[in-house]
């Protein structure tokens, strides 16, 4: 039975079920297979082949030994291509995916059994709850007013009251803004999930839950907001972008959760969420790989750093879609940077046929356009890191 399904129990065990798929495969291929032999006669095919190479190896070396033009052709016909080395690993990476798809495909051909879980909620004291969720709304709601106060007052407030530039201020406590939300999706799921209450405690509940939600998504705003005040002064790398996405992301999960609460109070089924959650998920990726992080990183940090405190080792590790960037910079960084660019991602020979790229092919063609220039002498200065 497959593992697809509307609720939660249904998302994990649909993800679960394409592992288990993976023994059946070969059943599931099978009966193709020999149908296909059946067709084809592989046999006759396979002895056509081994003769037919046993013939062109004995009369081409005999031909090779016997004139020296024809075995310089036969040998450079021979000689393995560079891409042959990775040839296994391809191979190997190529099969793996195919049992992968067929697991999913066998999954896919499966009925649909939407897994139940336990519908039983647990009846406590309303204080059990009461309490703690109201304490913590009323922890949230004082930090949330230091936030606003900081943001503010701006620099001088900050210096004065922690100590701090505001770029170190909005660095720190950042990644512990982070955990906070995660886990208040945590309390959420487990007081929605299993608390059940009588009318008046579900106003109560549902209210204290929505505070805190909404709560949350004001500390998401700050930390969005400190990361921006740091990339501000330092520039973008690439965790700092992907914690930035990942902020966003946690945003649209909070409004999902608020929206489905509201559903669910009104008496509605609110089923719709896991599944929503994993397409917002799909779509935050894949937007994610449009904005081009390493480009967006390479324009951030060529404008907020400037020429003369570049960190050139770092700009030297990104990908080749950062080659635009990278290429407006002046003499002799351009040259520097992109000699280390072209370097990590082998610009400076061509693609296999199997392995092309659209932004190594783009960085190619500019750089053919404006060659790097190796008669520069490029001073290194320790890295200074990229968080």
């Amino acid at each position: 039975v497959s593992g697809a399904g509307a609720g939660w129990l249904g998302v994990i065990r649909g993800s679960v079920s394409v592992v288990l798929a993976l023994g059946p495969v070969q059943w599931f291929l099978a009966g193709p297979l020999k149908r296909l032999s059946a067709k084809r006669r592989v046999m006759p095919t396979m002895a056509a082949l081994g003769i037919t190479a046993v013939l062109l190896a004995v009369f081409g070396l005999l031909f090779a030994s016997a004139d020296a033009v024809f075995a310089t052709y036969l040998r450079r016909v021979m000689t393995a291509p560079e891409w042959a080395e990775s040839a296994p690993l391809r191979v190997f990476l190529f099969v793996l995916f195919a049992v992968l798809l067929a697991a999913v495909v066998l999954v896919a051909l499966r009925p649909v059994n939407d897994p139940m879980g336990p519908r039983e909620k647990f009846r406590v004291s309303t204080s059990i709850w009461l309490v703690p969720l109201t304490a913590v709304n009323l922890l949230f709601a004082s930090f949330v007013a230091v936030q606003i106060t900081a943001l503010f007052g701006g620099d001088a407030w900050v210096l004065e009251t922690a100590g701090l530039s505001y770029a170190e201020y909005a660095r720190q406590g950042f990644f512990q803004l982070v955990v906070v939300s995660v886990f208040v999706l945590g309390i959420v799921a487990v007081a929605g999930g299993l608390l059940k209450a009588e009318r008046r405690e579900r106003w109560m509940l549902a209210g204290l839950l929505a505070m805190l939600c909404g709560l949350t998504m004001v500390v998401l705003v700050s930390a969005l907001h400190r990361m921006n005040l740091y990339t501000d002064a330092y520039g973008l790398s690439r965790l700092r972008l992907s914690v930035q996405a990942t902020v966003w992301w946690l945003g649209a999960l909070f409004t999902l959760v608020l929206l489905a609460g509201a559903v669910r109070f009104a008496g509605r089924d609110s089923g719709w969420l896991p599944r929503t959650v994993v397409l917002v998920t799909g779509i935050g990726l894949a937007a994610f790989a449009v904005v081009n992080p390493d480009l967006r990183v390479a324009y951030s940090q060529v404008e907020v750093r400037g020429v003369t405190n570049l960190d050139s080792d770092y700009l030297g590790d990104l990908g080749a879609e950062a080659v635009p960037a990278l290429d407006r910079l002046p003499e002799p960084q351009r040259s520097c940077v992109l000699a280390d660019v072209v370097e990590a991602n082998g610009l400076d020979r061509p693609d296999p046929w199997n392995g092309w790229n659209l932004a190594r092919s783009q960085a190619r063609d500019l750089l053919a356009e404006h060659p790097v220039n190796p008669s520069l002498e490029c001073g290194r200065r320790p890295y200074r890191g990229s968080d």
